[in-house]
């Protein structure tokens, strides 16, 4: 399991909301004010991450929110999601077009056959986008059995106490 950390922002009877935290270092680095990619980071707004409804029922205890908990990404799926992401808008973008030049040869002979294939690379490419769309909404119910939260971070738990001035 590909381990990643979260911080709880809600939790009901048997599930929790979890928001994941990002990793990247492009805004705090030394090297940033010389780093192509921190500049290119700095052009677009932070994304709103998504909420993650993930069950709680196996934990010892209930996350409070706020906390901080480690969820689980099996690897198998992700291998399988990051296929679908890159190769099937690929096979959309290359099919269209080839089935676009196959049409257009039929229809207008052998000369003129550029815009069929580009017209059918970018009909080609919207469909392989909506089709992943449709299944990503399909399968979000599904995510339990491939994310979940392993464990309430004890590092977390233990600076915010802390912090509290709760400690002796």
């Amino acid at each position: 399991m590909i381990e990643q950390h979260a911080r709880v922002v809600a939790v009901s009877r048997d599930r929790a909301s979890v928001q994941t935290e990002s990793q990247s270092g492009c805004t705090s680095c030394s090297a940033k004010s010389g780093c192509g990619t921190g500049a290119v980071a700095q052009l677009f707004p932070a994304r709103q991450r998504q909420l993650l409804e993930l069950p709680i029922d196996h934990l010892s205890r209930k996350p409070l929110p706020g906390e901080r908990v480690v969820i689980g990404i099996d690897e198998g799926y992700l291998q399988r999601n990051t296929w679908l992401i890159y190769a099937l808008p690929l096979a959309g973008l290359l099919g269209g077009a080839l089935a676009g030049d196959f049409l257009m040869k039929s229809m207008a002979g052998p000369g003129g056959t550029e815009l069929g294939a580009i017209l059918g690379s970018l009909f080609g490419l919207s469909m392989a986008f909506a089709w992943m769309g449709i299944r990503s909404r399909r399968n979000a119910a599904l995510n339990t059995d491939n994310i979940r939260i392993l464990r309430i971070d004890p590092s977390a738990t233990a600076v915010a106490i802390r912090d509290l001035g709760l400690h002796a």
